[in-house]
């Protein structure tokens, strides 16, 4: 009996000894398993909190020009999120003195009064599919955004770029879609902070139709100190073309039909790191559209056939508290011109030209401060008609002269004041101009 007793005994003691055992080693793995999700949850939260800190602290965003484009465009090609957002805006203060050029004294009477406008607000969104596809948008709203079919009332809201862009290497890229044309200073770089002047230069609105965006193909890249662009775009509509306004007004959106292609290239060189020197070139062919769309009517008619070329030379200079741009372009017209200028009604001239230099001095920059302060200067020569076949010739032919300051509180803001003169040739029937505007600017 006793002997039962003690194998009972000692078989439970076993028991119990192995039950023990196991569950030593069941709380050592949970506490393990406990350990680790505290560790994971620890990584999660401080990822959490990076990411937060990104969207929060816009200051460690990097703004910097990626292939000539403004600081805010090119954000998505800095950016190590998938999305990328970003953008600009400009509002507007415009009093002119003794406006008296329009034909309609009501008109005159409405100009002479202040205007006051959101000039615009431009979202950019990026998006990065892998390391080297990049998608890259624009939406503009421009004067208030709101769509109107009054044609007076020059309101919008459109995509002014939309685009892919291959990067197969630094040297070479593909950007396909509705692009900004790779031509001159401003075009791909129009943001406020990129320019001293309230306004961006006639030269680069009237005769580099800046913004001059359209749909094509184009490669570009980066070798060194060398940067490059060079593609085929489409052409603008002859039947848009106006008297003094060379190609402006022949533009075209995204949604196209035509057959017209031009080639375009453009090219920039770093002499040093303050000095840039660069040129551009196009060459192409345009018709009239009698269609903007299949069964609507653009209201033209004309089989007439137009080559178009145009050149540019640039350079800008920033160091030592200098900020100096110039820009000289040559515009002309071959084939049909005569006969376009009969058929739509107006008188093309063939040949245009202009330069202007822009000075900015930065009074702050002997100071200690991030702030800064420039005193600036700028002249403008514009020729609209330099083969003289217009009926009053020097309408087309003045001097912009423009004094003011622009104030950097951030270098993602500017406060600009000028007075600006424009001075038409001695047999105009146009009065010269005189106008006082206040602007502030921003990038995000």
């Amino acid at each position: 009996m006793k002997k039962i007793v003690l194998s009972v005994v000692t078989v439970a003691s076993l028991s119990m000894a192995a039950t023990n055992e196991e569950l030593y080693q069941e709380i050592q793995t949970l506490k393990q398993e406990m350990q680790a999700m505290k560790q994971e949850q620890e990584q999660t939260n401080a990822s959490l909190l990076d990411e937060v800190a990104n969207v929060t602290m816009s200051s460690s965003e990097k703004y910097e020009s990626f292939s000539s484009l403004g600081q805010a465009a090119s954000k998505v090609y800095h950016s190590n999120s998938t999305v990328s957002i970003g953008g600009y805006g400009e509002y507007k203060f415009k009093k002119y003195k003794d406006f008296k050029n329009y034909a309609s004294t009501t008109a005159n009477e409405t100009r002479n009064k202040a205007e006051y406008n959101i000039v615009r607000f431009v979202p950019y969104i990026g998006f990065k599919f892998n390391d080297w596809v990049v998608m890259n948008t624009e939406i503009e709203f421009e004067d208030g955004g709101a769509r109107s079919d009054n044609e007076k009332n020059y309101k919008y809201a459109i995509v002014e770029f939309s685009y892919l862009d291959f990067l197969i290497e630094e040297e070479f890229a593909l950007r396909v879609g509705h692009i900004l044309t790779p031509f001159g200073l401003t075009n791909l770089n129009h943001e406020p902070v990129s320019f001293l002047t309230t306004e961006r230069p006639v030269v680069e609105i009237w005769i580099i139709p800046s913004t001059w965006h359209t749909n094509g193909l184009l490669a570009h890249g980066k070798i060194e100190d060398f940067e490059y662009y060079a593609g085929i775009i489409t052409s603008p509509d002859a039947g848009g073309f106006t008297e003094g306004r060379f190609i402006q007004q022949g533009r075209l959106g995204a949604r196209q039909f035509t057959d017209d292609v031009s080639f375009v290239a453009r090219a920039s060189y770093n002499v040093t790191p303050a000095l840039n020197v660069g040129a551009s070139f196009m060459y192409g062919g345009s018709t009239v559209q009698s269609e903007s769309r299949p069964g609507v009517t653009t209201g033209n008619s004309s089989d007439a056939e137009i080559t178009m070329m145009m050149a540019e030379a640039h350079l800008s200079y920033k160091e030592n508290g200098f900020d100096i741009q110039a820009l000289a372009t040559y515009g002309s017209l071959g084939g049909d011109v005569t006969q376009l200028s009969s058929d739509i009604g107006q008188s093309i001239s063939e040949s245009v030209n202009g330069q202007y230099i822009t000075f900015g001095y930065d009074v702050l920059s002997s100071f200690s401060t991030t702030h800064k302060l420039y005193g600036v200067a700028e002249v403008e020569r514009l020729d609209m008609d330099a083969t003289g076949v217009t009926q009053y010739v020097d309408n087309n032919r003045f001097y912009d002269y423009t004094g003011g300051i622009a104030y950097y509180p951030d270098p993602k803001v500017v406060i600009k004041a000028d007075y600006s003169v424009r001075d038409y040739g001695v047999d105009a029937r146009l009065a010269d101009e005189q106008a006082f505007t206040m602007s502030a600017g921003f990038i995000f």
